[in-house]
């Protein structure tokens, strides 16, 4: 098997922590900025060719794989929180890597959302695409449709359509429902909304949603809080369900124990 192995070159260890990963596999490859890390040459991101990623940071490290290529990622958290990856750096790594060499894993299949700006994809977001408006503290009008059939109208800071993943990020900030990872659902979210009855929206992911804006001339959307996309006031913006989900490999379901001990306490 062979591994494609990406490192966050801004975590302080991280050079202690790559060496030791790459004295694990035999077979591997590593990405343009995480070689030079190691003094080695590496591999610009897209074309990474191996059987699974290492991943060597937090949720945003992995986030940025997946904006990137898809392959399957096995997500080994040196950053803060780390949600969304496998196991901690100070963990015993040799026998994660056996196993997988071994073959003896799953892989969490995790949906993305589809982004059409006037009909132009523009990209796939994992956690949650965001409508906000341009400027700090000017309130913005946004109206949000299923299928066509107008949904939500409100006035205030933004809205978020998060996938069950982004569930434990952004929205989760913004009160909504935490959602287990491979529920087919999306859920709408207003950010500080002028109006008591502006509540998360829980759908079936097979509803398309279609927002414009309904107020200023302009607003920015961003996608898995990567830049942000100038949207203006004629704008039609469309979001889907992608035919193309993403694959984190996991040893066994601990979904609820990360819950309690990385958000409850």
């Amino acid at each position: 098997m062979k591994f494609s192995i990406v490192a966050n070159p801004k975590h302080p260890r991280i050079g202690k922590i790559l060496t030791k990963v790459i004295g694990l596999v035999d077979d591997f490859e590593l990405e343009s900025d995480s070689a030079k890390i190691v003094g080695l040459t590496g591999i610009p991101m897209k074309d990474l060719s191996g059987d699974i990623v290492i991943s060597l940071g937090g949720d945003g490290t992995l986030l940025y794989i997946f904006s990137k290529i898809n392959i399957p990622v096995f997500a080994i958290n040196c950053g803060g929180v780390g949600f969304l990856t496998e196991i901690e750096e100070a963990t015993d790594l040799f026998p994660y890597i056996q196993e997988i060499i071994k073959g003896n894993y799953e892989l969490e299949k995790l949906q993305r959302i589809d982004t059409y700006l006037n009909d132009l994809h523009i990209g796939t977001a994992l956690n949650e695409v965001v409508l906000h408006s341009s400027k700090v503290a000017r309130i913005q009008g946004f109206e949000i449709s299923i299928d066509n059939s107008i949904v939500d109208s409100f006035r205030g800071d933004g809205v978020v359509i998060s996938t069950p993943t982004g569930s434990t990020s952004y929205a989760m900030s913004l009160g909504s429902p935490i959602l287990y990872p491979t529920m087919e659902s999306h859920i709408i979210i207003p950010i500080a909304a002028y109006r008591i009855g502006a509540r998360p929206l829980v759908i079936p992911s097979k509803y398309d949603i279609t927002a414009k804006l309904t107020g200023n001339p302009e607003a920015v959307m961003v996608l898995d809080g990567q830049e942000e996309i100038l949207v203006k006031l004629e704008d039609s913006i469309k979001l889907k369900k992608s035919k193309d989900p993403v694959s984190i490999v996991r040893f066994k379901d601990n979904f609820f124990d990360k819950v309690r001990t990385k958000l409850r306490l």
